[in-house]
């Protein structure tokens, strides 16, 4: 029998956990036949079978079991109910409370037996009134004013509108002496080496209303208990470097040391940069070189400053212990079962048996983290660091979790000139585990179908150089701008009104355009080319080639005919035929880019940090019919916000986009393609057009772009007078010419301006400037985030002012008058009339005109000559009808027959919405989730658009802009 040896194990009959302390003991008594009987009396403790907190509103309850298990409380569903844990659980949640606000909580704890082995827990909570820190002030401070104290703290502050969202005007005790150290290192940084701060008093000033006093709405003003919180301050005196000496350094001399430092003999004694230096600074400089275990101790010496009472002198010895040299002796990946393990170790920047780099192995990470094919990867989490001090070597095992390698994502449409569509994306940057990417890209519908195929190798031999191609295919149908001159009624039919159908028209009357080509592209690191450090490591250099041909096909009812040169291929025999105005023969584009980019983003898709930079310069001209030149400049940039060391911080972003596009030269099949396809020598479809959720979100696609007035004339030439409106004409003989050269118009300029219409047509920009600010909040993991956006640019010209003309094709000799827009003020409103109708609006006299209502006007002849309405009108009640003509004998209805082109000219000096102020911006708030697989996010969209333009008519002309204050929409996709 040993009673040390009893309590010893009573001890640990304690420490299993099981029984209630207070009631366990241990007894003795004597052995019936000797001996002694030694008995151990428990009390079993029950199982919490459910745990509830009653009365809890400011905290999820997610929060306080995560706090639990952090912080090692052993309180939860099914484990052994101790009094002493539960007394630890409620401190915990009362901490939790008074951080969000709540410091006066109270908590009760209430047991209810569900059976003799088991319990129900609840914790009763009393939050109490919401407190906010109200005032924070300093007191013993003379050098130091309270407002630049307080602006070094960083996670308590006065309540006010912002803080009150940032949540910074709550009390935490933890942050609030993480602060007070702030407030310590700025006095220090300041040569007050001495300053420190008291134990803060915290006091009740009674109910304050906080946040915006002038707007009492519930979430941006409220009455809350406020808080005063008085902080002393010890200022001490100013210090200035005397001596200073290294110890122990056998790497870097004392002169290196002294210029990480930055501080010399006299200069304040910057405290912040002191430490900054040994303890950052300096320790990276050993790290990359292998001295891992790098530590430095500064001791100073305080001594008074003769020379100046108010101020002292501080020496240094600061003590560096190197260590030994350390290098990487294995390197292991872990997770990675699709990857290969070639594809990770070719982005590290250390190989086995190098003198370990710390610097370097960052990097690589950051470079790991680029491709991604991972999830991202924590430098200190997910790194599992084996150091062995005898030899002197560094084992790396690097944990990684491989994301989906596929990306798909779907879109489709339907619309009056794109028709109906379906369109699929995919793409796997991580094809077989080696890394390369494949992408297809699919677009298929009645209107537009669209094609591209692209593979990229990103190492070639082992070495860090991507090359690739790319292949596409594109064509659409549309509309001509000159289809309204064609006798084709399918095509032309309600031109004018709402009637018109573009999904109805028959195919066989739109124009087709097709472009297709392939690019060739490489890129290296500028490493490979310069010396090896952090900026050539990050930086890419790159070239690609692209050679593409693109043309527009007539509709299939002009048959025989081909978009020539000049645009002035006629058909005679094709009463079917539609003008061609959009005229692009086969357009050859071959063009060389060569580009820069530094990027230092911690993740290729939805980074949390870093920024990449590029310019690019392309060039097109080299063959070919294209001669432009397109710099581009990009700058982004990415911060974590709050929540810093998370897995998923709050993340504030930026794009800034810079682009210019312009003609050197233009070549002859260019100068003659006569359309709309080159504005100012630059092809339409590579000019800038903003608006959509991918450049300015709360706009519709390609809204925002230059307007250019549009005025359309007619030139017509072989003018006859026939008796029929359609057919073969049946010209009347005898009339003198006179009578056909009132059907005779000159065009744009000349004896006869006749202006068919005036309109405004988008001719995009030659130059933009896009600005895209966006503050992520992660609500669930990568899954469900919110993100605060403001979107702002301008598509503007900065060269683009020389009109254009282009004429359409001659008709010959076809009914087509009929079909000519004319507004004839005698007539009194908009008609579809003939060419006679638009020569009696002409005229200096005032021709009759018959026919109008039945939709077939012509002019009246008599004796060989036109007659006036007045004449008409008193021939009508003097003479007799014809039943057959409707009109007085001796009268003839006439119709003047002819061929006849459209001139049109394009006012790209005068057009609106040109200029550097014509910015369009939106600012919103963007739900976004995460789709598991196709690893895009699914978005809605709430935009406010500030500067929105209302339907308005702007000189004489109706503009319907469609363009709301207010926009809710989906979308696929990111911003940037």
């Amino acid at each position: 029998f040993n009673e040390q040896q009893i309590q010893r194990d009573l001890q640990a009959i304690l420490g299993l956990g099981f029984f209630d302390k207070t009631a366990t003991r241990v007894l003795t008594e004597e052995g019936s036949r000797g001996g002694i009987n030694v008995i151990f009396e428990v009390k079993e403790l029950p199982i919490i079978r459910d745990l509830q907190f009653e009365g809890l509103k400011s905290v999820p309850e997610s929060d306080v079991l995560k706090a639990f298990r952090e912080k090692r409380v052993g309180v939860s569903k099914e484990s052994i109910y101790d009094p002493v844990k539960v007394r630890n659980a409620s401190r915990v949640l009362k901490e939790l409370l008074a951080a969000h606000g709540h410091p006066n909580a109270t908590i009760e704890e209430r047991r209810d037996e569900v059976s003799a082995t088991s319990t129900a827990l609840t914790f009763v909570i009393n939050e109490g009134e919401r407190v906010r820190v109200v005032e924070i002030q300093f007191e013993g401070n003379n050098v130091f004013s309270d407002g630049k104290l307080r602006g070094a703290m960083k996670y308590v502050k006065e309540a006010g509108l912002i803080t009150r969202f940032k949540g910074l005007d709550i009390l935490d005790r933890e942050k609030l002496e993480f602060d007070l150290r702030h407030v310590d290192n700025y006095m220090r940084s300041k040569g007050y080496l001495q300053a420190r701060h008291g134990e803060p008093r915290v006091e009740s000033v009674g109910p304050r209303r906080t946040g915006l006093p002038i707007l009492p709405l519930p979430f941006l003003s409220s009455v809350d208990e406020g808080l005063r919180v008085t902080v002393p301050i010890i200022e001490g005196r100013i210090y200035r470097i005397g001596e200073m000496k290294i110890e122990g350094n056998s790497i870097f001399s004392e002169d290196t040391i002294r210029n990480i430092i930055g501080l010399n003999k006299g200069d304040i004694a910057n405290g912040e940069k002191i430490g900054k230096a040994l303890f950052e600074n300096l320790k990276k400089y050993y790290g990359q070189q292998g001295f891992i275990e790098y530590t430095a101790e500064p001791s100073p010496t305080f001594k008074d400053n003769p020379q100046k009472p108010e101020e002292g002198i501080v020496d240094f010895v600061i003590t560096i212990e190197e260590g030994k040299q350390f290098s990487l002796r294995r390197l292991e990946f872990v997770g990675n079962t699709f990857t290969r393990d070639n594809v990770l170790r070719r982005e590290v920047l250390l190989n086995e048996g190098d003198i370990y780099n710390q610097t370097a192995w960052e990097y690589s990470i950051v470079k790991l983290n680029q491709l991604g094919y991972f999830d991202p990867i924590d430098k200190d989490k997910d790194a599992d660091f084996k150091t062995n001090d005898e030899e002197a070597t560094v084992d790396l095992n690097l944990k990684v979790a491989e994301r989906g390698r596929q990306q798909i994502s779907f879109n489709g449409g339907l619309s009056g000139i794109g028709g109906s569509f379906f369109g699929l994306e995919y793409s796997t940057n991580n094809l077989l585990g080696r890394g390369e990417i494949l992408s297809l890209n699919l677009s298929a519908g009645n209107r537009q179908k669209y094609l591209q195929f692209s593979f990229t190798e990103p190492y070639i031999k082992n070495r860090p150089i991507t090359a690739g191609f790319s292949l596409f295919g594109y064509t659409q149908k549309f509309f001509g701008e000159g289809t309204f001159l064609s006798q084709n009624l399918d095509a032309q039919r309600g031109l004018s009104g709402s009637q018109f159908d573009f999904l109805n028209v028959s195919e066989e009357n739109l124009f087709t355009r097709t472009s297709y080509g392939g690019t060739l592209f490489a890129s290296a690191p500028l490493s490979e080319f310069y010396r090896k450090r952090r900026f050539t490591q990050f930086s890419r250099i790159g070239a690609s080639y692209q050679f593409s041909t693109s043309s527009v096909k007539d509709p299939a009812v002009n048959q025989g005919t081909t978009c020539g040169t000049g645009g002035n291929t006629t058909v005679s025999a094709n009463p079917q035929f539609i003008p061609v105005v959009y005229c692009q023969p086969s357009i050859i584009t071959s063009r060389g880019t060569v580009s820069f980019a530094y990027d230092t983003r911690n993740a290729s898709v939805d980074p949390t940090m870093g920024r990449e930079l590029s310019a690019q310069v392309a060039l097109a001209g080299l063959g070919g019919d294209v001669r432009t030149y397109q710099p581009t400049l990009s700058y982004t940039q990415f911060r974590p916000m709050r929540r810093k060391k998370s897995e998923h911080p709050e993340v504030f972003g930026f794009r800034i986009i810079a682009g210019t596009v312009g003609s050197f030269a233009t070549s002859a099949k260019v100068a003659n393609s006569n359309s709309l396809a080159f504005v100012d020598g630059v092809p339409i479809f590579e000019r800038f057009f903003l608006g959509d959720e991918f450049s300015i979100r709360g706009y519709n696609v390609r809204s925002i772009t230059p307007l250019a007035p549009v005025d359309t004339f007619i030139t017509s030439k072989n003018v006859v007078v026939a008796a029929n409106a359609s057919g073969t004409p049946d010209v009347i003989q005898g009339v003198p010419a006179s009578a056909a050269l009132i059907g005779v118009f000159t065009g744009r300029s000349g004896a006869n301006v006749a202006k068919l219409s005036s309109s405004f047509t988008p001719i995009g920009a030659d130059s933009q400037l896009l600005g895209n600010f966006e503050y992520r909040i992660p609500v669930i993991g990568n899954t469900v985030g919110l993100a605060a956006f403001a979107d702002i640019g301008t598509a503007f010209n900065l060269r683009s002012k020389k009109d254009q003309f282009f004429n359409s094709n001659f008709l010959d000799d076809q009914p087509f008058l009929t079909s000519v827009l004319f507004n004839c003020p005698r007539a009194g409103f908009n008609l579809f009339t003939s060419l006679s109708a638009l020569a009696a609006c002409k005229a200096d006299t005032d021709l009759a005109l018959v026919g109008v209502l039945s939709g077939s006007p012509g002019l009246v002849l008599r004796d060989n000559r036109l007659v006036t309405t007045t004449e008409l009108d008193n021939a009508r009640n003097l003479v007799g009808f014809d039943p057959t003509t409707g009109l007085p004998f001796g009268f003839q209805e006439v119709f003047l027959r002819g061929q006849a082109q459209t001139n049109t000219a394009v006012r790209v000096s005068q057009s609106l919405f040109s200029k550097f102020g014509d910015y369009r911006a939106s600012l919103g708030m963007e739900v976004r989730v995460q789709v598991p697989v196709i690893n895009v996010p699914f978005r809605l969209i709430f935009a406010y658009n500030p500067k929105a333009r209302a339907n308005q008519f702007i000189n004489g002309f109706p503009f319907a802009f469609n363009e709301k204050k207010k926009v809710l929409r989906f979308s696929v996709g990111r911003t940037f």
